[in-house]
């Protein structure tokens, strides 16, 4: 018996608090990881958006308009086909603005989460193309 009482060892109370510990952590770890990989996978939409916008503005420089602009033609084609995490629509097109949105596509982010960009202001006789703003929803 005192042999028993003279091993070294760690003893189920012990291996107990250090599981719950460990599972604590990953309590802490995992959400703040998922939350950093939304927001690295955010990045595209940003990107994408920024590349329509450049292509809006080449677009009014030659049309005095952002009306009849499309995706196809304001986009470059590795913007399309690099895009795999938003699904990106235009709309509202008309001579002073438009607005690009960029909604989640999967199962990655929340459902419907939006990144969009309103562009307004434009005036073609006073050569201005307008500014815009970014906004976010559903996050």
């Amino acid at each position: 018996m005192s042999m028993l009482r003279n091993s070294k060892g760690f003893t189920l109370v012990e291996l107990m608090v250090v599981v719950i510990i460990v599972l604590v952590l990953a309590g802490i770890a995992v959400p703040v990881y998922i939350h950093y990989i939304q927001e690295g996978k955010k990045s595209e939409a940003y990107a994408v958006i920024d590349s329509i916008k450049s292509g809006a503005l080449v677009y009014f420089q030659k049309n005095d308009s952002y009306t009849g602009g499309t995706l196809d033609n304001w986009l470059a084609r590795d913007d399309t086909d690099n895009a795999t995490y938003f699904t990106y629509v235009l709309s509202l097109q008309t001579d002073a603005g438009f607005v690009a949105t960029a909604t989640v596509n999967g199962g990655w982010g929340p459902l419907g989460a939006t990144v969009v960009w309103t562009h307004a202001g434009a005036s073609a006789p006073a050569g201005d193309a307008g500014q815009g703003v970014f906004t976010e929803a559903g996050w």
